[in-house]
């Protein structure tokens, strides 16, 4: 587990604070479209000229990729962080009102830094105007709940000392702490130092091995990441020096070795911030990181050292790769081979030698950072451990001869180009690899590469050749591939008569609806998608389901139209104003959110029950406490460990802060009727994080800035 655990955070880590690849920054003119493919790490840049009081509404057409999309002023300042639950296909549309003349920046990154998609997208302003009356006026009306938001936050501070959860309380002075650092600092910077002493509190406690503190170990990590993050934006000198006063003595899920890995990650992420203005200082991060472990950060860091002094950087190039080549072997280190494929795939050979690469990068392209002997030398010692290596060999790496073979393989054609012959040999020891009898070989490969390409005759006859065993799985899969290419009656028929078990049958045929579905909604096809979704018999199911519809109602249509096909989608839920299941009570937030854009009134008719519902719950979890539910801690709900309970705490919250741009007054009476005065201070929280930033504030996925 510790392993998996370094796994999902260092990645993380790596985009903490500046994704790696940003690509130069492209006008947008209004009609015109701009495609392009987007790839892990990487961050395109758009901007637009806006008169003052222009409307501007611009979509972006996600194809195969999950966006996430963010907008900033003139000035610099963030106007809005947008993802809407659509998943990798469909859009994202955003409109805003330009408050000042001048040039806008619009940013593009993949949603999940963890995710190694590379997919393509399409962005497109539809419009620019002059705002109407109503749409300056509900611009002005946002200045007016933004001082209402602000009025709240003074109101609910003096309440967050008296939340009993470290968790939560720490969690609470933080997300006031950032909301009032531009507003006021001294207020802010109080919260963020009672939020600091409580972590380095718990990381001091001599019981830290005790069962309640590892349970509580993680999340309190995580915050700890959120302060650095927070801190590095301001003041990364004192981001520096929170994270060496608070480095943790172990770590219940890693080992030693792994948490030096991760906190050097942190470290170098810091550096990131800290080469801005002072490389010196970040080189000296570098070489002290250097020393003890082999972070995948060194490199990044390294590119930032290089914006502001590049021969500085090129020294510590020559560092990194001169230690990796002292290394005895690198097969015997998954951390030192994963430096030395990053350190070869950021330079690449030209004909005029070894140059840092240009497309997508931030470093200076006149530079050449590394040596042509340096760069060869490296690949000539990763190369020969891969060829010589063997699957009897002990003392070796799995992890590190995979990560040196598929980071050699990605590499090409620039294999040859730097040691001639190279490509070939790499692709025999590739083959003899997979050959060996200890390696798992695709049985099904054959298959499935004429699923990927033949035409659906041609596949199902090579289909009926496969062993019996594999080929109903066989099968289902030509059928969702027929299924995505928008021929579901055709998916259908080959579920129909070739997958005769029917559990198999049942489940397929629910996939091809499900996609069925989908392909509607991604032509704007809501009533359709409705008519297919009401065919699904299983009540969860369709109101999980009927999640993705209702995130596009109303997108691009007038407000009857919109209220119509709400109402038609409400129709697919019982008609009871309570939730009958979990899934049930979240479409039904989800409803109060869309029919907020056009009839608020709706909203609070939808969330009234709700709340008044979730009270009846929070009862109920509180006679269930120890007989087989977990749902408080210390008399406090438990916002940590994934009870349903707390679940419904989160949307809520969410929801009702986005109803407080329309209805501010309102929606504090809703809130005011919520009994646990924990998750109370929870939504007054989204409240004002949703009013202070003009609703333009997405709950940023993990390893972004905002």
């Amino acid at each position: 587990m510790g392993k998996l655990r370094v796994l999902i955070l260092l990645p993380l880590v790596v985009c903490f604070f500046s994704l790696a690849t940003v690509k130069a920054q492209t006008r947008l003119q209004l009609g015109t479209p701009v495609e392009r493919t987007l790839g892990p790490g990487q961050v395109h840049e758009f901007t637009v000229n806006l008169e003052e009081n222009n409307f501007i509404q611009f979509v972006v057409e996600q194809r195969g990729i999950d966006l996430f999309v963010k907008v900033a002023s003139p000035a610099g300042k963030n106007l809005g962080e947008y993802d809407t639950p659509n998943g990798p296909e469909g859009p994202e549309n955003v409109s805003f009102v330009a408050a000042a003349a001048g040039t806008y920046h619009i940013t593009i990154s993949p949603l999940d830094t963890d995710d190694e998609t590379t997919g393509r997208y399409e962005i497109k302003v539809l419009e620019i105007r002059k705002a109407t009356d109503d749409e300056l006026k509900a611009n002005k009306n946002l200045e007016e709940v933004k001082a209402k938001g602000i009025a709240l936050l003074a109101e609910i501070e003096t309440t967050i000392p008296e939340i009993k959860s470290l968790h939560n309380r720490i969690q609470a002075q933080l997300k006031a702490a950032e909301l009032l650092w531009e507003i006021n600092e001294k207020r802010a910077a109080k919260l963020m130092g009672d939020a600091i002493a409580g972590i380095k509190e718990f990381m001091a406690d001599p019981d830290l091995g005790g069962d309640q503190q590892i349970m509580q170990y993680h999340a309190i990590a995580q915050l700890r990441q959120e302060v650095i993050r927070i801190l590095a934006e301001r003041d990364p000198d004192a981001a520096l020096s929170f994270l060496q006063s608070t480095t943790p003595r172990y770590s219940p899920y890693n080992s030693s070795r792994e948490l030096l890995t991760e906190e050097s990650g942190l470290e170098l992420s810091i550096a990131n911030r800290i080469a801005q203005k002072d490389p010196n200082k970040a080189a000296q991060i570098v070489r002290r990181n250097l020393k003890h472990s082999y972070s995948y950060n060194l490199i990044p860091t390294v590119s930032q050292v290089a914006q502001k002094n590049p021969q500085l950087a090129k020294e510590l190039v020559h560092e990194i790769a001169g230690k990796l080549l002292g290394e005895e072997q690198l097969i015997k280190n998954s951390d030192a081979a994963n430096l030395a494929i990053n350190l070869l795939r950021t330079y690449h050979v030209s004909e005029g030698g070894v140059q840092v690469v240009t497309k997508d990068t931030a470093a200076p392209s006149h530079s050449s950072l590394v040596s042509d002997e340096e760069y060869k030398h490296l690949l000539r010692k990763s190369l020969d451990e891969v060829l010589i290596y063997t699957p009897r060999m002990i003392n070796h790496s799995p992890d590190a001869i995979w990560t040196l073979l598929q980071g050699l393989q990605s590499m090409g054609d620039q294999l040859d180009r730097a040691i001639n012959g190279s490509k070939a040999a790499l692709d025999k020891k590739v083959t003899e690899m997979s050959g060996a009898s200890n390696m798992i070989v695709n049985p099904l490969q054959e298959y499935q590469n004429a699923i990927n390409s033949n035409p659906t005759e041609a596949t199902l006859e090579t289909i009926g050749k496969a062993p019996p065993d594999y080929r109903e799985q066989l099968y289902i899969q030509l059928a969702n591939r027929e299924a995505a290419n928008g021929n579901p009656e055709r998916a259908r028929q080959i579920i129909n008569d070739h997958v005769p078990n029917p559990f198999q049958r049942r489940q397929a045929l629910a996939n091809i609806q499900q996609q069925e579905m989908y392909h509607s909604i991604g032509k704007g096809k809501i009533e359709e998608a409705l008519r297919v979704l009401s065919n699904r018999r299983n009540p969860r199911e369709r109101a999980a389901l009927l999640i993705q519809i209702i995130v596009q109602i109303g997108q691009g249509r007038n407000r009857a139209t919109a209220l119509n096909q709400l109402e038609q989608a409400r129709a697919l839920l019982s008609p009871s104003p309570q939730a009958q299941d979990a899934e049930q009570m979240n479409a039904l937030f989800e409803f109060a959110r869309a029919f907020s854009d056009h009839d608020v009134k709706r909203s609070f008719e939808i969330v009234d029950p709700l709340i008044d519902q979730f009270n009846e719950l929070c009862e109920a979890a509180r006679k269930l406490e120890g007989f087989g539910g977990e749902y408080y801690d210390d008399d406090e709900l438990n916002t940590q460990n994934g009870n349903g309970v707390a679940t419904i705490a989160s949307q809520m919250s969410n929801v009702l802060g986005e109803l407080a741009l329309t209805n501010f007054d309102r929606t504090k009476t809703a809130t005011a009727k919520i009994l646990l005065p924990e998750v109370r201070l929870k939504v007054y929280l989204a409240i004002a994080q949703q009013t202070i930033t003009g609703g333009k504030w997405a709950e940023a996925p993990v390893g972004f800035i905002r």
